[in-house]
């Protein structure tokens, strides 16, 4: 779920030499990436500065940055991915040769391109996917970063404020976001709906009547309790997942990237590079919460036992168990 930490781990995992990514520089033509990508290699092209992304959050990219493009294929893929009245839920029953067809040919390409042989995504909709995926592709591994609910629910909320300040002064900043398929924050943001008509409702409902804490919280519940629940009947798939805590993460940064490390099954160069990455995390301290004491009781109450079941993935030694 978004602003969970996954970018901090792309970023790193990626960093490592070991994956192909999409990147800020495949957009827009992300369906050709072969080509693409051999045409970029031969301009030229001027020195990448760094700069802080749109969503004021310290961490600074180039064109080069790994980027979450591949919710394109699965709006194209599958209409309506994005509807809060369709179920969004796919599981290990889902069929569509076509999509599954072009999406393989699709990592190969990019795989090929790179230069590498293992392919690295971060996705802010897999949860409800994770047992189609797994069906796919039955060596994957998954990496699912939860964050306390207080502290996510409080980011989602900054986000929303934000883009919608954004899209006030330019409107082509929601377009562009609906074209790539974010619909998280912001004022064309959508509930994801998992199952549960009624629960989507009432996020819906929440949004509109700008309980926006109030939203975001049944919409983590929601999103994090579907997951949890998956795995418990699942047992190839929980052994396939590997949830991380953010805060700690940040915490004992080399200790969990080792773990991460070990669950990814990286070599000895790709996990001391990770490790050594350690220093540059840490707990945001670029803004203070703005939820209110009613609010931060209704997240609380919201989220408390999806956040315990949670702790206790994040906490053990293996991946899956719990």
């Amino acid at each position: 779920m978004a602003r969970a930490g996954s970018t901090v781990l792309l970023e790193l995992l990626h960093g490592s030499g070991e994956f192909a990514a999409h990147r800020y520089s495949d957009y827009p033509l992300v369906w050709t990436p072969y080509w693409w990508n051999r045409l970029r290699e031969r301009l030229p092209m001027p020195v990448a500065v760094p700069v802080e992304r749109a969503h004021h959050d310290r961490l600074r990219v180039t064109p080069e940055s790994p980027e979450a493009f591949e919710e394109i294929f699965w709006m194209s893929g599958f209409p309506r991915r994005h509807d809060p009245h369709v179920d969004q839920v796919l599981d290990r029953n889902t069929s569509n040769p076509d999509f599954e067809r072009f999406f393989d040919e699709h990592q190969r390409k990019l795989l090929a391109v790179r230069g590498k042989s293992r392919y690295l995504s971060k996705a802010n909709y897999h949860l409800p996917r994770l047992g189609y995926l797994a069906r796919l592709y039955p060596d994957a591994r998954f990496i699912i970063p939860v964050r306390d609910p207080l502290a996510q629910v409080a980011s989602l909320v900054k986000q929303d404020r934000l883009f919608a300040r954004l899209d006030a002064e330019d409107p082509q900043v929601s377009r562009h976001l609906a074209r790539i398929g974010h619909y998280e924050f912001g004022p064309h943001k959508r509930a994801l709906h998992l199952g549960d008509a009624a629960l989507t409702q009432l996020i819906g409902e929440c949004h509109a009547r700008g309980e926006s804490a109030r939203a975001y919280a049944l919409q983590w519940q929601a999103q994090y309790g579907y997951a949890l629940d998956l795995l418990v009947d699942d047992v190839a798939l929980c052994n396939a997942c590997l949830w991380v805590s953010f805060e700690t993460l940040c915490r004992e940064p080399r200790v969990q990237l080792g773990r991460i490390a070990a669950h990814l099954g990286l070599g000895e160069a790709q996990t001391n590079w990770l490790e050594a990455q350690a220093d540059s995390l840490s707990q945001p301290d670029y803004y203070a919460s703005s939820l209110n004491a009613a609010e931060t009781a209704q997240v609380a109450e919201i989220t408390g036992q999806v956040w315990r079941r949670a702790t206790l993935r994040c906490e053990s030694k293996v991946a899956g168990a719990a």
